[in-house]
């Protein structure tokens, strides 16, 4: 009698794990619970805070905290986890372990459509881009900037005062820093580097003869410093980064204190060796294949309110050998070559009203409507599967003959 080997048990008792039905139910409670605590959460720290805490690639596990920042329930696995384990067991266990045959076909079908819109999720979690285009009636653009994405562009004046092509710091180095992190940031070409201290992802720009200044602020830089700022739950576009930059030469003496603020449009300025620089702290510029023309934008304020109910706009896509109108509002958006442009802001209090434009890349932006159309034929397929089986069922029992 042959004896299984063990490490051949042992692997069949993880496959029967991992595809078993225990484990999904786990997952769905945990998914549950992690879609309570984000949504009680959110209304304290915002939808982009709560998104990036809970449902990140990077957010292992997670603590749900009140607004106290009191802790509220016990550490749970981080979201974007859970569902990766959740589509190992669908595959597993609901296509590579369920039976094979035509009378499972559709099950199988759709199964496989779950699995493809978790898949989609994924794609979309880790490739997805985000930004906001604003446009004035009349006119037109070519470029958005990145949500929550500050960066630092440096760049050089030529004798007419015109700027040059940026040097770019990066989001992807500042996003990370804390405020007592020291950032080194060096530029091809130039004999100098900034330091780059201090750094809030929210703070106010205050005048030190106006406000008095904390333990806790930032040094004063031309008779101005920064402070923490409390973020900005209602509306997280208005929450300005800044930061402190020390530009030093190649031995490392001092040669400018500046000091950078989203809020300031305006950029600073240093001089090295006769050559004049200006630096701001702005929103990652994000090229567009395409400009945008607004012909018309329009739209409704609630009663008594500045808030927009309603709008939307008339534009023109321009490229490189076509026009092409087209009509923005509610769930009918611009697509172009894997872009995707919807209307999310309208305002009329300038002399010409404007429109803002969210802006999406995402390789998988269809994936999850694809993923219906297939989780709708396997499930119609199944139940007239078993329609005609029951019908032919009932009709060989009418057929047989009493005893």
């Amino acid at each position: 009698m042959n004896k299984e080997r063990p490490l051949t048990t042992i692997s069949k008792r993880v496959f029967r794990v991992l595809s078993g039905f225990e484990l999904a139910l786990i997952c769905l409670i945990l998914l549950f619970l992690l879609t309570f605590f984000s949504t009680v959460e959110q209304q304290w720290i915002g939808l982009h805070s709560t998104i990036k805490k809970y449902f990140d690639l990077d957010s292992f596990f997670v603590v749900p905290r009140n607004e106290h920042d009191k802790i509220i329930c016990f550490p749970l696995p981080g979201a974007y986890w859970v569902m990766a384990v959740l589509t190992l067991n669908m595959i597993l266990g609901g296509i590579v372990r369920m039976k094979k045959g035509w009378k499972n076909a559709g099950v199988l079908v759709s199964h496989f459509a779950i699995v493809f819109m978790m898949i989609a999720g994924g794609v979309s979690s880790l490739s997805k881009v985000e930004g906001m285009m604003l446009v004035t009636e009349g006119e037109r653009s070519d470029y958005a900037q990145k949500y929550h994405r500050p960066s630092i562009e440096v760049f050089k004046y030529n004798e007419q005062g015109e700027r040059q092509a940026p040097l770019i710091i990066k989001s992807e180095d500042l996003n990370h820093l804390r405020p007592t992190d020291v950032l080194r940031a060096n530029f091809a070409n130039e004999d100098f580097h900034f330091e780059i201290t201090g750094f809030f992802k929210a703070t106010n720009l205050f005048k030190a003869s106006n406000e008095q200044k904390g333990k806790e602020d930032g040094p004063v830089v031309d008779g101005f410093f920064l402070r923490e700022a409390v973020w900005n739950v209602d509306n997280e576009l208005a929450n300005m980064a800044g930061c402190y930059v020390s530009v030093r030469d190649q031995e490392n003496q001092e040669i400018e204190k500046l000091i950078l603020w989203m809020g300031n449009s305006s950029p600073v300025s240093f001089s090295h060796q006769g050559q004049r620089f200006g630096v701001v702290l702005t929103a990652e510029i994000w090229p567009m294949p395409f400009e945008v023309e607004l012909n018309e934008s329009v739209g409704e304020y609630y009663p008594g309110t500045r808030k927009a109910s309603t709008f939307q706009s008339s534009i023109t896509k321009v490229t490189s050998n076509e026009r092409t109108d087209y009509e923005i509002y509610m769930n009918h958006p611009m697509r172009h070559g894997g872009y995707t442009l919807f209307q999310s802001q309208w305002s009329d209090a300038g002399e010409r009203p404007y429109s803002g434009f969210a802006i999406v890349t995402n390789p998988s932006d269809q994936w999850p409507k694809y993923s219906l159309y297939i989780a709708t034929v396997g499930l119609l397929g199944h139940f007239v599967f078993m329609l005609i089986r029951f019908a032919g069922g009932s009709a060989r029992s009418k057929e047989k003959p009493k005893s």
